[in-house]
């Protein structure tokens, strides 16, 4: 395989130059995706550092320090934290873009990939979540089915099985959420708008009780959908919900 790839490199799909890596992109594209390195603890939400507020909270007998946006201090979500690794800017938005809507769902694997890879720790993430130490759900968050139809694949229940087939953990797949009634496409909404249709936008199945509930989504924008998921997934019983997503989308009008 390595002899082929040296005698047939193959082109990345960014930015279309050859490279010997098994891989659909290459490593610089791949190194300059834009990390989501300075956020809010609990939404994941991209802050100043020097902005950054600082939240001092005893959990589980140790104190962390925890940097927490407004919105999340003044009303925090149902979920306790979220995993968005990488800013929606550049590569990352093109290759997305290119999955989504350039019916790309090869790409999937890739994408979970990572994902995965920015994930933190298990000696750093058993302390601070509740559901480390047990099987995890993954629950994609549903996607309208006149979109699905249009793309031509559910790309979110996709990418919760690659993430399951890819991570080293124990996890199951569960179509527990479903969207109560058709509504326009988020990214199509203004902030305005996307935070006014929240309310009772999803239903979550009663099997959902009790579980530890992991969230699989694209991109989180305004934080509207993370937030409606999590709080059915909550209303239904979910011991704990979490969310993970591929990329992040900065406020352009100072925090969400």
């Amino acid at each position: 395989m390595q002899a082929i790839r040296w005698l047939a490199p193959a082109s990345c799909l960014l930015c279309r130059c050859q490279h010997n890596r098994a891989c659909t992109i290459c490593v610089d594209c791949e190194a300059a995706f834009s990390r989501n390195q300075h956020a809010c603890h609990r939404c994941a939400l991209p802050l100043q550092p020097t902005q950054a507020p600082v939240v001092n909270r005893l959990d589980l007998a140790y104190l962390s320090v925890q940097r927490l946006c407004p919105p999340c201090i003044k009303n925090p979500p149902h979920f306790f934290r979220a995993h968005a690794p990488y800013l929606m800017r550049t590569g990352m938005r093109e290759l997305i873009h290119l999955w989504k809507f350039q019916n790309r769902p090869q790409l999937t694997g890739l994408l979970a990939d990572l994902l995965l890879s920015r994930l933190p720790t298990a000696s750093t993430e058993s302390l601070t979540t509740p559901w480390a130490s047990a099987q995890t759900v993954l629950v994609p968050i549903p996607t309208q089915w006149r979109r699905q139809v249009r793309r031509g694949f559910d790309h979110t229940w996709l990418l919760a099985n690659a993430i399951r087939s890819q991570w080293v953990q124990p996890a199951v797949v569960r179509p527990w959420l479903k969207n109560r009634r058709y509504r326009p496409a988020q990214h199509r909404l203004n902030r305005k708008s996307r935070l006014a249709d929240r309310q009772d936008r999803f239903v979550a199945r009663p099997s959902i009780a009790g579980h530890k509930v992991v969230l699989i989504d694209d991109v989180m924008t305004t934080g509207a959908t993370a937030r409606a998921a999590a709080r059915a997934c909550a209303e239904a019983g979910a011991h704990s919900v979490a969310v993970w997503c591929l990329a992040r989308t900065p406020a352009p009008f100072g925090v969400e």
